[in-house]
């Protein structure tokens, strides 16, 4: 057995043993209780939930930590059910983050370790921008599959950024849009890679069955400086915001530029992000016996 097996065997004997196990790299911690308040579920996240087919009594994986999706699966699974959380640790995103040994690129704590859960212990795994951002995407989707009980679906919404339209804005050259384009490619080259079809052909060779998706579109409405401002900063999936993206990569001018064309545009009218993503279930079947 290798170290890599060793580990994520002691990972999952530890989920076992109480409601909440660190891994080191994962937090896993199981919730059987709604929160004292109502969520509201995006339309993504409703999607998503859909996709998964979730029952009172079930047991789900959440892989993340999005409230609306957290709060959505367990009005769907409780009482009787429950849901388990995956999350990163503090010390997963410090390997994750862009430094000169990963070429300044965005890393996923998926793409590090095993999923710390028993063997056959879930009926659905669901999650929002899991795969895109993977180097090794099979990987994950056979650790999913080792997961869900036989006859178990999984329900992943993922964005399609290598097909998402340029914004024009104030006072930037079309040069100007691509340099930056470029550099937000290098960052998360995993996420501008994903296809569809690649997608689908890693969950046949994981082992999924009934393999479905669906395209759609994510509109996102940025209206004023302000709501411009915190888009630019909101941090990536490793801490790093676009514009320090942008920094390191084109210098600090031209990362002041981008950001006050964002704030000018935003000012007259509202900036739209459109984004295509993809939504896609799979499920695990219901033997694993191959016909004779």
């Amino acid at each position: 057995m290798t170290s890599r097996s060793v580990a994520a065997a002691t990972n999952r004997d530890t989920a076992l043993a109480g409601g909440k196990a660190v891994s080191g790299l994962l937090a896993a911690r199981r919730f059987d209780q709604l929160g004292p308040g109502p969520r509201r579920t995006s339309a993504v996240e409703g999607a998503v939930l859909a996709g998964a087919r979730v029952r009172l009594g079930q047991e789900l994986v959440v892989l993340g930590t999005l409230p609306g999706l957290v709060s959505g699966a367990l009005s769907a699974a409780c009482p009787g059910g429950g849901v388990t959380v995956l999350a990163s640790t503090p010390t997963a995103l410090n390997q994750i983050r862009p430094v000169p040994e990963n070429r300044y690129r965005w890393g996923s704590v998926w793409d590090l370790t095993d999923l710390p859960l028993p063997d056959a212990s879930a009926d659905a795994v669901i999650g929002s921008s899991v795969l895109a951002s993977l180097g090794h995407p099979r990987r994950l989707l056979a650790d999913v599959a080792r997961v869900l009980r036989p006859g178990g679906r999984m329900s992943l919404c993922e964005p399609l950024l290598g097909q998402r339209d340029p914004i024009a804005l104030d006072g930037l050259t079309w040069h100007e849009l691509t340099q930056v384009k470029k550099v937000l490619a290098s960052v998360q080259p995993a996420a501008h890679a994903f296809t569809l079809p690649a997608a689908v052909g890693n969950a046949r060779l994981a082992g999924l069955v009934d393999i479905e998706h669906v395209t759609d579109t994510v509109t996102t409405r940025l209206s004023g400086a302000s709501a411009a401002d915190a888009a630019l900063h909101a941090p990536g999936p490793a801490g790093e915001s676009v514009y320090q993206a942008i920094v390191r990569g084109l210098g600090t001018d031209a990362a002041r530029r981008y950001a006050n064309a964002w704030r000018s545009t935003a000012r007259r009218h509202p900036l739209v992000l459109t984004t295509p993503i993809v939504y896609l279930t799979a499920a695990r079947p219901e033997s694993d016996r191959s016909p004779c």
